[in-house]
C-alpha cells in the first residue's frame, strides 16, 4: 500500500512539474491587510531526505531514482518492522522544490557535504543527542526534555509532519512551530539586540526584497551548537550569521533558502533550499510534549533498574 502511494506521488508530482514553471511565472502572490506579500496561515514540512548528501548521487533525481531512493529509506527504517498496522510515515517522501526530486536539503558546496574544519569533525561526532547520562533529567538532551524543537533558523525538516503557523504586522513576522511550539520573531523594523543577549534562536531581522523575505540571524548561543537534522547534526556557534530567504511560489508552495556562514565550525559557507506546503486547515495545536514525556520517566526509571542489578551482582559476588 505504501509503495503505490509512493508510484502515484511520482507520477503527480512528474505530470505536475512540467508546467511547473510557466505556472511559477505566472502566479501572482497575494497581498495581505498591510501591503506586505501574504504568508499567513499554516505551512508544513514533511520529508526524510537528508540534510547531507550521498556519494555520487545528483542532486536532482529522476522520477525513478527518486522512487529507488524512497525504496531504500523504507527498507533502511523499517527493515525490523512486522506489523502492517504501524503508519509509515515518512520515509516515502523526498525534497521537492520547484517540481524536482531532490537528494539532499544542501545545495552547496557541490558535493553537499557539510563542510566542517577538524573543529566542526569533532564537535560533530560528540554524542549529544545521546545525552550525558542517567542520573536525572538535567543529563538528557534538549529534545528529549522537550526544550529544543526544529523551530531555530536555519529551518529543517524531520519524516513526520512538522508545522509552522506565520502571523505578519507591519513590523514583525511572527513564526510559531507547532513541536515544542517555539515562537520565532522577525523584525521588520531593524531592531536590534545587545551582543552580551544571545539565544539558542539568534536575532532575527528581516526585509522585504521584491516578493522575498529575506532574513539575517545572528547572535546565536553556543551553549548548544548541534542542531537536530536527519543525518549529521548541523552545528550553529555564536559566530554564526544565517541568511534565509522565503518566496511564495504558488498558492500551497513557500520556497525557503538558507546560508549559513560560520568559521567556528566550517571551511565554507554552505546553503540548502526546500519547500513548505500549504496546509489548508490551519491549525497549530499545543504540543503538550512535558505532560506527554512517559519515555523520559522509563528511561530515569530503567536505569535505576540497571543500577539496582548491578549492586546485586556485586553484593552476590561478595
Amino acid at each position: 500500500m505504501q509503495l503505490r502511494k509512493v508510484c502515484v506521488l511520482i507520477a503527480a508530482l512528474t505530470c505536475s512539474s512540467l508546467s511547473l514553471g510557466q505556472a511559477l511565472d505566472s502566479y501572482t502572490v497575494p497581498r495581505n491587510e498591510h501591503g506586505q506579500p501574504d504568508f499567513q496561515g499554516s505551512w508544513g514540512v514533511r520529508f526524510s531526505t537528508p540534510l547531507e548528501r550521498n556519494e555520487g548521487m545528483p542532486l536532482v533525481l529522476t522520477p525513478e531514482s527518486a522512487k529507488g531512493f524512497t525504496d531504500a529509506l523504507h527498507s533502511f527504517v523499517f527493515s525490523e518492522n512486522t506489523d502492517p498496522d504501524i503508519d509509515i510515515f515518512g520515509p516515502q517522501l523526498l525534497v521537492t522544490v520547484k517540481g524536482e526530486f531532490r537528494s539532499s536539503v544542501l545545495v552547496y558546496p557541490e558535493n553537499g557535504v557539510l563542510p566542517y574544519n577538524e573543529l566542526g569533525i569533532e564537535t560533530s561526532s560528540y554524542g549529544y543527542f545521546n545525552g550525558e547520562g542517567y542520573d536525572g533529567p538535567e543529563q538528557r538532551p534538549g529534545v528529549e526534555r522537550c526544550v529544543e524543537g526544529w523551530g531555530a533558523p536555519p529551518m529543517r525538516g524531520f519524516p513526520y509532519q512538522v508545522y509552522y503557523g506565520f502571523v505578519q504586522t507591519p513590523d514583525k513576522i511572527a513564526i510559531v512551530g507547532e513541536e515544542t511550539n517555539p515562537l520565532r520573531v522577525i523584525h521588520l523594523d531593524g531592531a536590534t539586540r545587545p551582543d552580551a543577549i544571545r539565544t539558542f534562536e539568534g536575532h532575527s531581522v528581516g526585509r522585504w526584497e521584491g516578493e522575498t523575505l529575506v532574513v539575517k540571524t545572528t547572535h546565536y548561543s553556543d551553549t548548544i551548537p548541534q542542531r537536530a537534522s536527519t543525518g549529521r547534526p548541523m552545528l550553529i556557534s555564536a559566530k554564526a550569521e544565517v541568511t534565509e530567504r522565503f518566496t511564495r511560489l504558488s498558492e500551497t508552495e513557500l520556497h525557503y533558502q538558507y546560508e549559513v556562514t560560520d568559521p567556528e565550525y566550517y571551511t565554507d559557507d554552505f546553503r540548502g533550499e526546500f519547500s513548505l506546503i500549504r496546509d489548508d486547515s490551519g491549525h497549530i495545536y499545543e504540543y503538550a510534549c512535558h505532560e506527554g514525556n512517559y519515555s523520559m520517566v522509563g528511561a530515569l526509571m530503567g536505569a535505576r533498574v540497571q543500577e539496582a542489578e548491578v549492586r546485586a551482582t556485586d553484593n552476590n559476588s561478595n
